[in-house]
């Protein structure tokens, strides 16, 4: 103890001084960080990322415990649900409008692939998530969403990235934010 308090008073106030400087650098940052939490990939992939955690969870949930299960199942579905509506209303048209014919079949395979996801998710619905039945369909749906995921994220994306400007992804990003926060209003509601 006695060494530290031999520290003197200047170096103290230099170091505090350093990193109140290093701070106040990166304040002119904020904005650009802000504008990148805002593009449309890094929304997607972030609600990719929650829904990833939800299946996880309820994967790892006993079966036992059959209300906790239909609780997460409804969190995963509202979460897809919500996530591949944005998609389809807002993302999909904007793809086929900087996309030639070579990206025209991903698009249109998204869409099916929602609809397919929508369908086991319905079934999920129905089911006993305490029986074998639900485990199976439920390991359908997840390696469905992960195919998905990995198409979107791994095809889709850098292909919207390169052909799309830092602006116009920003603006979709705003876009399917308000969206999803009105779809968000009118299911409490």
């Amino acid at each position: 103890m006695a060494g530290r308090e031999k520290t003197s008073g200047p170096v103290k106030w230099a170091l505090l001084a350093g990193g109140i400087a290093a701070g106040a650098a990166l304040i002119p940052l904020i904005p650009v960080i802000k504008k990148r939490s805002m593009r449309v990939t890094t929304i997607l992939k972030k609600d990719h990322r929650v829904v990833s955690g939800l299946i996880l969870t309820l994967q790892m949930t006993p079966g036992m415990n059959t209300s906790f299960r239909k609780t997460l199942l409804e969190q995963i579905r509202s979460s897809v649900m919500r996530h591949t509506q944005a998609e389809e209303e807002i993302l999909y048209p904007a793809i086929r409008n900087i996309i030639f014919l070579g990206g025209q079949p991903n698009v249109d395979q998204a869409y099916r692939e929602h609809q397919q996801v929508k369908d086991l998710l319905n079934d999920l619905r129905t089911m006993d998530p305490n029986s074998d039945a639900f485990d199976a369909k439920f390991a359908e749906f997840k390696a469905k969403i992960e195919d998905h995921v990995d198409e979107e994220e791994n095809q889709m994306f850098p292909m919207l990235m390169e052909r799309m400007s830092a602006e116009h992804q920003e603006e979709l990003g705003e876009e399917i934010h308000h969206w999803k926060s009105r779809f968000k209003a009118r299911m409490a509601a």
